[in-house]
């Protein structure tokens, strides 16, 4: 896998986190929904699952698109690679921004 494939797992990491997270209190749910010692927890724990998944729609949702603004050349570019910026970083020796698929950092 190369660096832009990287970057596109990094970039929809959080969603996948988010959508993982759905799945586990829906099973979780689901197995104890009947068990005496948890049965008090399960209405609590059913409102889990949809804010995951909105917040895996949210997060797919915006990196999909930073990556469509990048490919289109509506964002700043790395000057080595051609990879999208991130956001504005306050470092020591100025402003900068890093690049999200080789790593390198580009002054402002």
């Amino acid at each position: 896998m190369n660096r832009y494939g990287w970057m596109v797992v990094r970039a929809y990491l959080p969603a996948l986190i988010a959508l993982a997270l759905a799945v586990l209190a829906m099973l979780w749910t689901s197995l104890f929904n009947h068990s005496a010692s948890l049965n008090g927890l399960v209405p609590y724990a059913k409102w889990i699952p949809p804010f995951a998944l909105l917040a895996a729609l949210v997060a797919g949702l915006i990196s999909t698109l930073r990556l469509w603004r990048w490919k289109s050349g509506k964002t700043a570019r790395c000057r080595g690679c051609e990879g999208p910026l991130g956001r504005l970083h306050h470092g020591p020796k100025g402003d900068y921004r890093k690049c999200m698929a080789c790593g390198g950092k580009q002054q402002v």
